[in-house]
């Protein structure tokens, strides 16, 4: 027997979600932990995370809108994704 999530509990992420820790996943199912937010340069910086939830690449660093604009999914508290 499998369960299934709610639809609700899986969301975009939006700016107020941003901050050190959060995971977030895109669509094909590649998940990040985001590992600083500079809100005064407006910078987000980020690692790509492997199946184990262990850094698997360099850091990656992109302004906050344009890592909104690549729609990353989060799950909502309790949640996993």
């Amino acid at each position: 027997m499998t369960t299934q999530r709610p639809l609700a509990s899986i969301r975009k992420a939006t700016e107020d979600d941003l901050q050190v820790g959060l995971i977030c996943a895109d669509r094909d199912g590649n998940r990040i932990r985001v590992d600083r937010v500079d809100r005064d340069s407006t910078r987000v910086t980020y690692h790509f995370l492997n199946d184990e939830l262990r850094v698997q690449e360099g850091v990656q660093e992109r302004t906050i809108d344009q890592f909104l604009a690549e729609g990353w999914l989060t799950a909502a508290p309790g949640t996993s994704l």
